[in-house]
């Protein structure tokens, strides 16, 4: 992968992140329905069970990426009943599979969710949509749009709560990174290997040795614990001039307040 496609997939995931920021702020109301088309309408108070642990993980919902001088204090407070509940995160995920695949935005806070829970339950679901395989774009004829970055972001968010596992010593975490620097996706191959480098579990200098006999040679790039400098990375070029052609996305999320 050239550093241009890199920096644009980057950019991508990065605005699709802050446009699940707005969605979380906004939806202040937890049975309102997300709609992101005229035909793709679900309601959140549909998918939760109407038990304490649903409502537990509805209200985590909305305060999750809230705004407002509480809003750290109210999130941390919300986690810490989550994390109590050993139901929460098997609620999560059954959420999740039922959520149908074009709502990309709210698929990705219940993954954010259940990797924020930091809980051994929740390390096999974790890895069960980590290691799912990601389909094509489905809107290929639309260049503003990707799904398949948005099914990246997703696996990235597994991979993610998998590697805090591992840093809290779990040795089957450890070993699902492993299993997943086999994944189809450069992203999230890369994303699990530095994981599992950097988990508590076994050593270090060993674990790089044997990713590097695994992994092709191309790949070796990113075995490492340092971080990426970013100015040592080649930019593409920008034209001295270039327009913008502002248009209107008419599938773009909005919230329906009943």
């Amino acid at each position: 992968m050239n550093h241009s496609l890199k920096l644009k997939n980057a950019l991508r995931i990065g605005l699709l992140l802050i446009a699940i920021s707005f969605f979380a702020i906004s939806c202040e109301k937890i049975g309102a329905e997300l709609v992101l088309d005229e035909t793709s309408i679900i309601n959140v108070e549909d998918l939760l069970p109407k038990t304490n642990t649903g409502n537990l993980v509805k209200q985590h919902l909305r305060l999750a990426m809230g705004s407002g001088a509480d809003a750290e204090a109210n999130y941390q407070q919300s986690l810490q009943r989550l994390r109590a509940n050993p139901e929460a995160g098997r609620v999560l995920y059954d959420t999740y599979k039922k959520v149908p695949a074009q709502h990309y935005m709210f698929r990705t806070m219940l993954v954010e969710a259940l990797k924020q829970l930091r809980s051994s339950s929740s390390m096999a679901y974790l890895n069960e949509i980590a290691s799912g395989r990601i389909p094509e774009d489905t809107v290929p004829q639309n260049a503003e749009i990707d799904t398949r970055i948005d099914e990246v972001v997703i696996r990235i968010a597994a991979v993610e709560g998998l590697s805090l596992l591992a840093s809290d010593s779990l040795v089957d975490a450890n070993d699902a990174l492993m299993g997943l620097t086999n994944h189809q996706d450069l992203t999230v191959r890369q994303m699990a290997a530095r994981g599992y480098i950097k988990s508590a579990v076994g050593n270090t200098a060993e674990k790089i040795e044997v990713l590097r006999s695994k992994l092709p040679q191309g790949e070796h790039w990113y075995l490492t614990l340092e971080d990426t400098k970013i100015k040592s990375v080649a930019h593409p070029e920008m034209p001295e001039k270039f327009e913008i052609i502002e248009r209107e996305v008419k599938n773009s999320p909005k919230v329906i307040r009943q």
